[in-house]
């Protein structure tokens, strides 16, 4: 196929497919035309009502990267290797799509073979603190600061081999990586968005790949422009929100009605919100076969 989106999800103590489930749900919502392939760890069985969302449903290609760590985000890697399409968007399967324009979505990034959104706006539509805790390291070492909860690569476009290629190396080798490029501070643990962008630093090629998604969220607490940066790790513990039918996000007095939410806060997900998704899919479906 010519177009979709992929979703990593391989379950831990979470439950990541349920999350990957309500990103898919969240898209086709926008765009009941839209593909959407799931990626699971080896003999991993989706649930049949999971079905109706989920166009393929595929394997990792070369199996579990992260099996030792147990930090199964190293498989980003194989996304080139386990898609169907010829042109991909990646997701993070904790980020859901609200009344979005899906079609120019993919017209924006499809300028480009490969592409990972720079800016990103806060629950009250400011831009991100590019300097806050999301990009603590990337700020003191002079790294790209882009948000790699979403990527567009072109399957056969030599700058997305080389990316996923070098992702392999250095995702599957992240101590080594901190160590060797941040002597005066590193972190303590594993780091996905940081990787990534190391990835984007290694091969020189920022200005390629960086692309404007004006409609892209990021709730990292600490990026908030709060009043106090001592905040807890979960913004729905003191944000207040809802989530009228999923057809707008409100959190204080601040209203998301149109964009792309990488939430973050796997909180947010409750059963009311994942069975008001479940309705509303249900009804999009018997007007399709009806029409």
């Amino acid at each position: 196929m010519k177009r979709g989106f992929i979703l990593l999800a391989i379950n831990t103590e979470q439950n990541m497919i349920r999350y990957a489930y309500t990103t898919a749900m969240s898209i086709k919502l926008s765009d009941p035309e839209a593909s959407i392939c799931i990626v699971v760890d080896k003999n991993t069985e989706l649930p049949k009502t999971y079905s109706n969302v989920f166009d393929f449903v595929t394997e990792l290609p070369f199996g579990n990267s992260a099996y030792k760590d147990g930090f199964h985000a190293m498989n980003i890697w194989q996304m080139i290797h386990a898609t169907p399409y010829e042109e991909t968007i990646y997701i993070d399967f904790d980020t859901v799509f609200i009344n979005t324009d899906v079609k120019l979505l993919w017209d924006i990034f499809s300028k480009n073979d490969f592409g990972i959104p720079m800016i990103a706006r806060t629950y009250r539509n400011q831009p991100l603190k590019s300097a806050g805790s999301l990009f603590e390291y990337e700020s003191h070492y002079n790294l790209p600061k882009l948000y790699n909860s979403m990527i567009y690569f072109k399957r056969d476009s030599e700058l997305a081999i080389s990316w996923f290629k070098m992702a392999d190396a250095v995702l599957q080798n992240w101590r080594d990586v901190f160590n060797s490029l941040m002597s005066e501070k590193k972190p303590l643990t594993f780091s996905k968005n940081l990787l990534c962008n190391v990835v984007t630093h290694l091969l020189d090629v920022e200005n390629e790949v960086k692309v404007n998604i004006n409609n892209f969220y990021d709730l990292d607490i600490k990026s908030q422009w709060l009043w106090n940066n001592d905040v807890p790790d979960n913004w729905t513990e003191v944000l207040n929100y809802w989530f009228p039918e999923n057809k707008k996000l409100i959190i204080e007095n601040s209203i998301i009605s149109s964009g792309i939410v990488h939430y973050r806060d796997l909180n947010f997900i409750t059963e009311e919100i994942l069975n008001e998704y479940r309705t509303q899919i249900d009804i999009s479906s018997r007007r399709k076969a009806a029409s």
